[in-house]
């Protein structure tokens, strides 16, 4: 994780989304618990694609979405890492793949993805709901 750095290209961007002081995320239908993100349409901002999502999976408005950083994965996937308050929340429309929305006091140990990068980012952001 680069954190306060921004690639010169990238595939996607995930958003730290937070309902006051509590991460939320989404349940994706095939896999577990995650924050909402996915790929860059064309000509599309960082923070453009971030609210999208948001929106999409979440049925999240957001506030002062903010860039912290990107990460590599072995692949060589390029994900752009942003943290956002959200504003307002929409019934989900059930026409993306997101199940269920929840805010949780701590990451979920049902994640769709068991690397700890979450919990990484959490913690080296300062940001609540961090395990312990």
């Amino acid at each position: 994780m680069r954190l306060g750095s921004l690639p010169p290209a990238h595939e996607s961007v995930v958003c730290l989304t937070y309902l006051g002081d509590r991460p939320l995320l989404v349940r994706h239908r095939d896999r577990a618990w995650e924050f909402p993100g996915g790929h860059t349409e064309p000509g599309e901002s960082v923070e453009d694609t971030a609210r999208r999502e948001a929106l999409e999976e979440a049925g999240a408005t957001l506030e002062d979405v903010q860039v912290v950083g990107h990460y590599v994965l072995p692949s060589g996937h390029v994900t752009i890492v942003t943290r956002a308050r959200v504003s307002a929340l929409a019934p989900i429309t059930g026409d993306f793949e997101t199940i269920d929305v929840r805010a949780f006091d701590s990451l979920p140990e049902d994640l769709s993805w068991h690397d700890g990068i979450y919990a990484h980012l959490l913690r080296e952001l300062g940001l609540p709901g961090a395990p312990r």
